[in-house]
């Protein structure tokens, strides 16, 4: 309370005398000025403090109101740009295709005529078996491991390695490679 006093009377010389001539001097109706004059003068220190944190708390709950309407809303059509830190609508629709996916999709009717060209490798891939022309085609075509081929057949790593490895030194004598 010292320091709004001096602040009180710091401010403004009319307050300093009446100061004086109320404390000192013993002046009744300075003293009852004076006395007026400082409860309005808390009166408007303790308004614009009620004011002030009245804002900041208002601001705070706004904050986490807004957050917690971006948490429970996880798609917004609009973004915040980063270059001049305001919203922007985003109405592009995120229609993405992973090609690659797309091309070792499994598909019922397999044609090998999509995938080589040359009528040499096409002669010796048809005179493999149905079981080494799909295990190849798992094993090669689609790059799948050992392991995983041989557990979706139902058979064994070492019946899908030596199947796969069969089949490719067949298909190596028949295109003429060493």
């Amino acid at each position: 309370m010292d320091h709004l006093a001096r602040r009180f009377l710091e401010g403004d010389t009319e307050n300093r005398d009446l100061y004086i001539n109320g404390i000192l001097l013993k002046d009744r109706t300075s003293l009852e000025s004076l006395n007026k004059k400082f409860n309005d003068y808390l009166f408007r220190i303790s308004l614009c403090s009620y004011i002030k944190k009245s804002i900041v708390f208002a601001s705070i709950d706004l904050r986490k109101k807004e957050s917690t309407i971006r948490e429970k809303e996880g798609l917004y059509l609009n973004t915040l740009d980063e270059n001049f830190d305001e919203e922007k609508i985003n109405t592009i629709p995120d229609a993405s295709v992973n090609f690659e996916e797309e091309i070792y999709a499994d598909k019922e009717y397999l044609n090998l005529c999509e995938i080589f060209t040359d009528r040499n490798i096409l002669k010796a891939i048809h005179n493999l078996t149905e079981r080494q022309k799909q295990i190849v085609y798992e094993c090669i075509v689609k790059d799948k491991k050992d392991h995983l081929v041989a557990k979706e057949l139902g058979i064994s790593k070492q019946s899908v390695n030596k199947i796969k490895n069969t089949a490719l030194n067949k298909l190596r004598k028949q295109i003429g490679g060493e």
